[in-house]
């Protein structure tokens, strides 16, 4: 029989489950039903950051999760709250990222009513997460924080979402953390290992296609070694940009823009898709096919549902490490292949800076993104948020290595560039984090300049300032008028405790990357940018 000393509440309980099973740190904005999850937090090892909005606080927890691949805690009391979890929340479960929601919740006794502040938070966080769940019996809670901290990082990770009524936070309970198991291997089936050597084997002109479960299970050294012994060309979606580094021979660099690219001219000539770690929440599964017409070789850690715009003609489907290790052996060696390079020639044209902006105290968003590719250290950490510039950034900033950059492109909510540094500077030991948004993306989560004056964090946040939604503006060219006014931005700065440096022409963006990387303080550079000086979006032919 358990000692009475032993006895914890149910809010503690929770804490020391998520504790057990690898959880480290918190992100979140206090409330009065959180208050006892938020002493239990005290009482542990887990860190806990207070942050200025709920959004921001899923926001670093995704990019948490994104960078170690376990899953961080946001924390929100209930009602509006909870409700601004929700963006954040939704953009880790698509974009296939470890996390963890909790929440507040008022008492059980007023659930199922009209009652002060309460919705139904497992009906709302039900569609953006693998899991959501209201706590109600404390004897429950080891066996449910297992189970939703084991689905958040098995097969494609997402969301998970706990809520915890504030009654039941108090009572008392003698129950246990439970640890769930590691999840097994799986490894791809011996038939499907034959057919998909075979389809590769036929092909004469095979193009692979690297997606962000590559970098989700560190294979992008692997993806290379194999793309290497093939002498098959490389194209990866923006949130896999690195798995191959600038200048490789290979390199077909990235696809994810609206429209036709330069990049996607290879699924034309290519006679096979070899797609890797391939979410269909990247890019447009018809695109890449060409309308169903090329055949895919599939290597997933889940298999994809069935789709005629999405050809898999064989497919392995297991653990990335052992499919690709399987495959790498049943194939053989090829013959340095040229099919492609004239397309590569075109490509690498056009990741060179472009014409100078008409306005002379403006900047092309291609000279910019050639200032970025150029100051970046292998060491660095790159986010960027979403708009008009998140386009250039991944079409034309290089990446030294995989996973170095980080773009949302699955949800693509915009705000998480700001807070998502935060963290991304918490966790790095060595190089520094830049974060890049348009004025309009900043301006969503903008209050975390305090955060991030609080923490000292040295991060570098490079904002394109336009006056206006730029992205909406080339779809709908004089439709109306989507301009906006902006704060003194050395002000704002100062006034937050951060360095602040304003670019006023190309030469000076470079020397202004650098030196930021040198302060121990968050800086804020301002550029005044330039679409129309290169077309407006990247160049897509």
């Amino acid at each position: 029989m358990k000692d009475a000393v032993h006895t914890q509440t149910a809010a503690e309980l929770l804490i020391a489950c998520l504790e057990a099973n690898g959880v480290t740190c918190a992100f979140g904005v206090p409330g009065e039903e959180t208050t006892d999850l938020i002493a239990a937090i005290d009482k542990s090892s887990i860190d806990f950051v207070l942050c200025r909005h709920e959004q921001s606080a899923a926001f670093m927890a995704s990019v948490h999760g994104r960078l170690t691949g376990n899953p961080a805690v946001c924390l929100s009391t209930l009602g509006p709250g909870a409700t601004n979890l929700v963006t954040g929340v939704a953009d880790a479960t698509l974009d296939h990222v470890p996390l963890i929601a909790l929440t507040g919740q008022g008492a059980r006794s007023r659930l199922g009513r009209e009652s002060h502040q309460i919705i139904d938070l497992e009906a709302l966080f039900a569609p953006v997460t693998k899991l959501s769940r209201t706590l109600m019996v404390a004897d429950e809670i080891p066996q449910v924080v297992a189970e939703a901290v084991r689905l958040s990082k098995i097969n494609k990770p997402g969301a998970v979402h706990l809520s915890l009524p504030e009654d039941l936070a108090e009572v008392p309970t003698l129950a246990e953390p439970f640890v769930a198991p590691p999840p097994a291997e799986v490894r791809p089936a011996a038939d499907a290992v034959i057919r998909s050597a075979r389809l590769l084997a036929e092909a004469k002109k095979p193009l692979i296609l690297a997606g962000h479960g590559v970098i989700r299970s560190g294979t992008a050294s692997d993806v290379r070694a194999l793309a290497e012994s093939l002498s098959a060309p490389l194209v990866t979606t923006f949130m896999a940009k690195g798995v191959l580094p600038p200048g490789h021979p290979l390199s077909l660099h990235s696809i994810g823009q609206p429209g036709k690219e330069l990049a996607s001219e290879a699924f034309d000539l290519c006679d096979l898709i070899i797609a890797f770690g391939f979410d269909p929440v990247e890019y447009p599964p018809s695109n890449i096919s060409m309308g169903g017409k090329k055949p895919v070789l599939e290597i997933t850690d889940v298999a994809s549902t069935v789709d005629v715009d999405w050809p898999v003609k064989a497919a392995l489907t297991g653990d990335l490490p052992h499919c690709i290790d399987v495959l790498a052996k049943a194939t053989a060696e090829r013959p340095t292949q040229s099919w492609f390079k004239g397309l590569q020639r075109r490509i690498d044209a056009s990741l060179e800076g472009g014409p100078t902006a008409t306005d002379a105290a403006c900047v092309a968003p291609s000279d910019i993104c050639q200032a970025i590719s150029e100051t970046l250290r292998e060491s660095d950490v790159l986010l960027s948020g979403v708009g008009l510039h998140k386009l250039w950034v991944a079409s034309k900033v290089q990446a030294r290595r995989a996973g170095q950059i980080i773009i949302p492109n699955g949800l693509a909510g915009m705000g998480l560039a700001l807070p998502g540094a935060i963290e991304a500077a918490r966790l790095l030991d060595e190089g520094r984090v830049i974060a890049v948004c348009g004025d309009g993306d900043f301006l969503m989560n903008v209050q975390e300049m305090e955060t991030a004056a609080r923490l000292c964090v040295p991060v570098t946040v490079l904002v394109w300032e336009d006056n206006g939604y730029g992205l909406i503006d080339e779809k709908q060219p004089g439709a109306r008028e989507f301009s906006f006014g902006n704060p003194d931005w050395e002000s704002l700065a100062r006034s937050f405790g951060w360095v602040y440096h304003d670019i006023e022409s190309h030469s000076k963006l470079a020397p202004a990357l650098q030196a930021a990387a040198d302060v121990a303080v968050p800086t804020l550079l301002r550029v005044s940018v330039d679409y129309s000086a290169d077309g407006g979006m990247p160049t897509v032919t």
